[in-house]
């Protein structure tokens, strides 16, 4: 089914692109079309490591994330960044997509740490990342970013990291895990 739902889109953004001649850019809105065959859903667990100050830290993650077909989107999530002491949990707020990419935003409803000041600064914030299905089976390595914060001095938002999809923030490969994007 998903493979069928990819080339279904595929083939619209083909057809599209050679009716104006044009470069197509699918926008966030415009992929409701392939939504309306029933709803979308991220899926994802796993590990992924990064370098901090020299340092290499695992971070694990798990999420969920579904768009209904009244644009409503429901999941969750969890970071956890093990060498850096804490991690975060919160609701999925928004959904997009575009081709085997998923922008993915949310809020930070909890916070895991010894540090009351540093939980405390992240509580209520929004906070986004993006992530790859490469397919399943050997080669297929899928990837993830980590997260993103809307701080003060942050212009990015939850709502605007997933309309616009930057391609912002490091890819990581997703070590003994698996990404999954498709519809039911």
């Amino acid at each position: 089914m998903l493979r069928a739902h990819r080339m279904a889109v595929f083939g619209l953004a083909t057809l599209l692109a050679s009716c104006t001649g044009a470069d197509l850019a699918v926008a966030p809105d415009q992929l409701s079309l392939a939504a309306a065959a029933g709803p979308l859903r991220l899926t994802g667990s796993g590990h992924h490591s990064r370098t901090v100050a020299g340092e290499t830290e695992l971070t694990t993650f798990s999420f969920t994330a579904v768009t209904h077909a009244d644009g409503s989107v429901t999941g969750r999530y969890q970071y956890d960044f093990k060498a850096s002491g804490f991690a975060v949990h919160g609701p999925v707020t928004c959904l997009t997509t575009n081709g085997g990419q998923a922008w993915v935003g949310g809020v930070v409803d909890k916070v895991i740490t010894d540090d009351p000041v540093f939980a405390a600064s992240l509580l209520g914030v929004d906070m986004w990342w993006r992530s790859k299905d490469l397919g399943e089976g050997a080669g297929s390595a899928d990837s993830t970013t980590g997260l993103g914060f809307k701080f003060p001095t942050t212009t990015i938002t939850a709502a605007s990291w997933c309309q616009d999809q930057p391609a912002s923030l490091i890819m990581r490969a997703v070590e003994n895990g698996n990404i999954q994007l498709g519809g039911n």
